[in-house]
């Protein structure tokens, strides 16, 4: 083989060029088309851009892999999926995936960017090596592929600062009060009494404009919610 220098510069470079490299595998020497090394990397959460984690789309649950637990495969009737803590370059990032708690996400396939979904999510990991991501469509296009590869990011489109407060509750102990926000997200909740004391109570999201709270005392005070 000629030295590499020898050779003539392409100038433009397109999908379909090649380079040449040696297989993992052995010591064999190989093409290798741009095309699917770009693809590799869309696909293996070697490069992070943005925050983006990547995970394959699949019914068998496992390492690298999200689920779908209820709606779908359209986008817009998905209202939970589940993400395996290790993503599809073997790390383990569950972390990272509470860091969506509350916050407008986006899902994208990386071989087309027109099926996508935008939703507010609320995470929780009541099972081990997993988080449940209780999904709310905002908008979108398209259906889950299995197989296909999909990017997860935060979406700051709509996010704004929005908060709530409520009027003064007579709480009721060991009963669920039902505060409507309509902030169209899963929020922070504080509860301060007329004594300026902060109290904490048990949150249940009904969905994300709703929530309930319940205490173990009766008193008084307002719920902020942002």
């Amino acid at each position: 083989m000629a030295r590499i220098s020898t050779y003539n510069l392409d100038n433009t470079v397109s999908k379909n060029d090649k380079v040449i490299g040696t297989d993992s595998s052995g010591s064999s020497t190989k093409n290798f088309k741009l095309q699917n090394i770009a693809n590799f990397l869309n696909n293996s959460s070697l490069i992070n851009v943005n925050g983006q984690v990547i995970y394959k789309y699949s019914s068998v649950f496992g390492p690298g892999v999200f689920s779908v637990v209820s709606g779908g495969p359209s986008l817009n009737s998905i209202t939970e999926l589940k993400f395996n803590n290790l993503n599809s370059n073997q790390d383990d990032i569950a972390d990272y995936l509470n860091y969506f708690n509350g916050l407008f996400v986006m899902l994208t396939q990386t071989d087309d960017q027109n099926t996508f979904a935008q939703y507010s999510s609320l995470v929780s990991s009541d099972t081990p090596n997993q988080k449940n991501f209780t999904l709310v469509f905002r908008e979108g296009n398209g259906s889950l592929i299995e197989g296909k590869y999909y990017a997860l990011s935060y979406s700051p489109k709509g996010q704004t600062d929005k908060n709530f407060v409520t009027s003064n509750i007579n709480f009721t102990a060991n009963t669920a009060q039902t505060i409507s926000h309509n902030l169209a997200k899963f929020p922070s909740v504080t509860t301060v009494d007329s004594a300026g004391s902060h109290i904490i109570g048990d949150i249940q999201h009904i969905d994300n404009n709703n929530f309930t709270i319940t205490f173990k005392a009766s008193f008084q005070g307002k719920v902020y919610v942002n």
